[in-house]
């Protein structure tokens, strides 16, 4: 792997104040070419401004435009959309699932410090008929009987034409009750959502829950799923950042293999991989890409490639495409209280890599990056 290029999608330096601090990006690239990205901006990386723009390049990445300013308040004074991931349909037609936050309090921080639950959030679906310049709200995927949800990546087309929705459940703020983490999908009927069909109807046909990786003592919390389909076998791959509750200490990336249907999966397995959030990207006959999050010494963004379908990575051609600056990143040497990593998470400044395969094979990765007083979205295209 070697990188090709790399260039800015959002400057956050010169940002206005309630877009200074920005994160979880996620892109698309339709079929005439246009590159779509969404990612979450507000004025602290857990603030009661947060919202979701959206930019466009016809391009190839040189230039951005700002297509979508955001959702706004929905309703007003109630909440906010923290994430927005994007999938494309036919055409111009993209489909979005959106995590929004109560922020009737917006003095509330998103974790509670007591309880460890999170402020109570919603699952939305959204559309665009006009390749992302302008968005409607459709209304809630219904996720009973879990709470504390929020989404983990974008809808995935599965081979039979259906569609998962991935997302976790923890539980809200307030509940006292032990926590009950689940890394899970919730599946279309046959066919998906139909773009024939009034849109309004698309946050009623998720009826099947898929459960991708739960620990039934709660020991291990398999956080921040990230999903991809081989394109030849249909066969899913979800890498999932490993927490052990009771030494304080984050495991390897863990990865379990679906079922083509989605609807089994395999125990979760070590990866060996050191890292956090882990993106992977199957290309086909095996081969499978994955973006990771290396907050150890020396904190850093990677790539690392496997031929078997993640059984095995090559670690001795892995790539590293970001590197923070000198020093190290908060909480990382030793054992950590739970509550420290929601506090951790509000200043790691670098971070959610996320990759796009090009037509020609190589592969970009959009990130946020930067330091205490702006974070913006970075992109960086891989040659394989």
């Amino acid at each position: 792997m070697r990188i090709l290029d790399r260039g800015t999608i959002f400057d956050a330096t010169s940002a206005p104040p309630e877009a200074r601090f920005c994160s979880v990006p996620s892109w698309v690239r339709l079929e005439n070419g246009r590159l779509v990205v969404a990612f979450r901006a507000g004025s602290s990386k857990d603030a009661a401004d947060e919202d979701t723009p959206v930019l466009v390049s016809n391009d190839n990445a040189a230039t951005w435009r700002l297509a979508f300013a955001g959702f706004g308040d929905l309703p007003p004074g109630r909440g906010r959309i923290r994430a927005t991931a994007l999938t494309p349909l036919d055409g111009d037609c993209l489909v979005a699932c959106l995590t929004w936050v109560d922020r009737t309090d917006p003095g509330l921080p998103l974790f509670d410090p007591q309880t460890e639950g999170i402020l109570p959030t919603r699952t939305l679906l959204a559309a665009s008929d006009d390749a992302g310049e302008s968005w409607a709200v459709l209304g809630e995927v219904p996720l009973a009987p879990h709470t504390g949800n929020a989404i983990t990546g974008p809808i995935l087309i599965l081979q039979d034409g259906r569609m998962a929705l991935p997302y976790e459940a923890w539980k809200e703020y307030g509940d006292t009750r032990p926590g009950r983490h689940h890394a899970a999908l919730r599946l279309t009927g046959p066919g998906g959502l139909r773009t024939s069909e009034e849109p309004s109807t698309w946050p009623s046909q998720w009826p099947e829950l898929a459960i991708v990786a739960h620990h039934p003592e709660g020991q291990v919390l398999y956080w921040d799923q990230r999903l991809t389909v081989a394109p030849d076998t249909g066969e899913l791959i979800a890498m999932l950042w490993s927490h052990d509750r009771r030494s304080g200490q984050d495991l390897d990336i863990h990865i379990t293999w679906g079922s083509p249907d989605a609807r089994r999966w395999t125990p979760p397995a070590s990866t060996r991989i050191g890292g956090q959030i882990c993106a992977p990207l199957a290309l086909g006959g095996g081969r499978v890409f994955a973006a990771y999050v290396h907050r150890r010494h020396p904190p850093s963004l990677r790539a690392i490639l496997s031929d078997d379908f993640g059984r095995t990575w090559t670690a001795s051609d892995e790539l590293v495409f970001y590197e923070k600056a000198p020093g190290r990143e908060s909480g990382m040497g030793g054992s950590r209280d739970f509550s420290d990593y929601w506090a951790d998470m509000t200043i790691w400044t670098f971070g959610h890599p996320t990759p796009l395969l090009l037509p020609n094979g190589d592969v970009m990765v959009a990130y946020y990056a930067g330091d205490s007083t702006a974070m913006g979205i970075h992109w960086v295209r891989i040659g394989l």
